[in-house]
């Protein structure tokens, strides 16, 4: 039965390919002799294919990593510097300093699974929640540098999110690039892979990669594996309507122009099953002049615990701040109006961002500030985001932070239901205040190739494809119908490590779960 359902597998690609529905006529026979040989060869250089590729060539396999952009890092680069663990080396003395309630593995987990509307894979959901720690505490280790902050952004109902000093990915880009390099990684960029051999059509080992570098095509055998670390494809307008059609041309992204999403489509022409591609996720609070995801526009994705306020164009609360990001982009894009804004008081950013980061952000224009809530009204009003005009009553916005710094005081928010924290939630009472125009932009396509434990890559049939793993952006089950903010790096990084070491040792590392 196995036989004849490869059989009808490899009949169907040909048929597709000889239709024009795939690209490059379907199936393509290895080489016969390669132009180079590695043990493991990587494929993306983010969180996923930095981590893989430095564990496979700690581990003292022949690695390259190979990237298609001009630099290292990818959108991790560009990533909000945000980390999700449950607990880290930092833990036990940051939590008694802010005052905070220690996280668990068993919250994070379930938070992960519910902010996902029960899609995850439970099994892919606790490994890397398990390994976070662990890689966190490795970044910290080799030099990265963080905020003494934990926060509980949108989603999470546990205080365990970390933010880099540079509240940026690049903090942490910047520490694997150097530990890649220390331990022998062959890194090349404006490399493009455009195929992946396997052993036949839909069957037997996945042998290498074609790519492209200027005007040479190289063929590049893995002797041990292929690892996938591609990313998403939320920066293909085509590709990401085919499967979400309302999400068109008009919606800007926070992805850089190599999220395309070409990677897995690939791994689909040597046998790869997909999962949850239905699923992409809008980023509520990116520059509404440009839908980019910029420093500032982290901060009112970690302000919810500290009591930051999202107000409409006419100064009114519209939605649970402590929501998720679908359900936050949703409840933006329904008020009708364009754009919202998030509002904080002076005597509340110290948990969510720093004042070297404000004054920044103002001298360019981002931030706005005045010393009243209602002047802070006249100057939004002052202001066009895309050539769209406000006109905000600061009367209005006035009695929107008063009825919400009752909430605060009362320990219960009526309204819409945030979870207040007694001592870390707190009402803006005097200026300045502040305001961060906001609007959602696409920023992470859930979906991708399917994936175990061990971050093998499966057929549609469930089974592994030899050698050939993946991790990161690229593979899909791991979040669901909805990725909680903070929760990428660690689920990209940790399965970026597993990959590695799956390729060279045959089994995964075992984290161990701290109680």
């Amino acid at each position: 039965m196995k036989k004849l359902n490869t059989m009808c597998m490899v009949l169907a690609v040909l048929l597709i390919a000889a239709s024009g529905m795939v690209s490059a006529a379907g199936f393509v026979e290895p080489p016969t002799e390669w132009d180079e040989t590695y043990d493991v060869v990587v494929i993306g250089a983010g969180f996923a294919g930095l981590a893989a590729s430095e564990r496979a060539a700690a581990l003292g396999a022949s690695t390259v990593l190979i990237d298609r952009m001009p630099f290292v890092g990818g959108n991790s680069v560009i990533n909000g510097g945000v980390y999700a663990s449950y607990t880290s080396a930092k833990a036990d003395e940051w939590y008694e300093a802010l005052g905070l309630e220690p996280d668990t593995f068993d919250k994070h987990v379930e938070d992960s699974i519910a902010g996902g509307d029960g899609f995850p894979r439970r099994e892919l959901v606790e490994q890397w929640v398990a390994g976070a720690p662990h890689f966190l505490n490795m970044m910290i280790e080799n030099g990265l540098e963080l905020r003494q902050s934990i926060t509980m952004p949108g989603g999470h109902y546990g205080f365990r999110t970390y933010t880099t000093a540079n509240q940026s990915g690049s903090d942490i880009v910047i520490v694997q690039q150097r530990m890649a390099q220390e331990a022998g990684v062959d890194i090349r960029l404006e490399t493009n892979m455009t195929y992946i051999y396997r052993e036949a059509p839909m069957a037997g080992r996945v042998l290498g990669v074609r790519v492209e570098q200027g005007d040479s095509v190289i063929n590049i055998k893995a002797d041990k594996a292929v690892i996938l670390a591609t990313g998403g494809f939320g920066g293909d307008i085509e590709m990401r309507q085919r499967h979400v059609p309302w999400i068109d041309a008009s919606t800007p992204t926070t992805n850089h122009r190599g999220a395309a999403g070409d990677g897995l489509q690939l791994a689909q022409l040597v046998g790869a099953n997909t999962i949850h591609m239905a699923f992409v996720q809008l980023y509520p609070f990116a520059n509404p002049d440009n839908g980019v995801l910029d420093p500032i526009a982290v901060v009112p994705f970690s302000g919810p615990s500290g009591g930051i306020v999202y107000v409409d164009a006419e100064g009114r609360r519209y939605v649970n701040e402590g929501e998720r990001r679908d359900i936050n982009s949703l409840a933006a894009i329904a008020t009708g109006m364009y754009p919202t804004f998030s509002i904080f008081s002076d005597d509340m950013y110290g948990s969510f961002t720093t004042a070297a980061d404000l004054e920044r952000a103002i001298a360019r224009g981002r931030v706005l500030v005045a010393d009243t809530l209602e002047e802070l009204a006249a100057e939004i009003s002052a202001h066009t985001y895309a050539g769209n005009e406000v006109n905000m009553s600061g009367e209005v916005l006035a009695q929107t932070i008063a009825r919400h710094n009752e909430f605060v005081v009362q320990g219960n928010d009526s309204d819409f239901g945030k979870v207040i924290t007694p001592g870390t939630t707190l009402p803006m009472l005097e200026g300045p205040y502040y305001a961060i125009p906001q609007w959602p932009s696409v920023h992470h396509t859930m979906g991708g190739v399917e994936i175990n434990v061990r971050a093998e890559v499966l057929d549609i049939y469930g089974d592994v494809i030899p050698g050939l793993l993946a991790a990161g952006e690229v593979t899909g089950g791991v979040h669901g119908s909805n990725r909680l903010g903070s929760n990428a790096i660690p689920d990209a990084a940790v399965f970026g490590l597993i990959a590695g070491e799956v390729a060279v040792n045959g089994e995964p590392p075992v984290f161990e779960i701290f109680r």
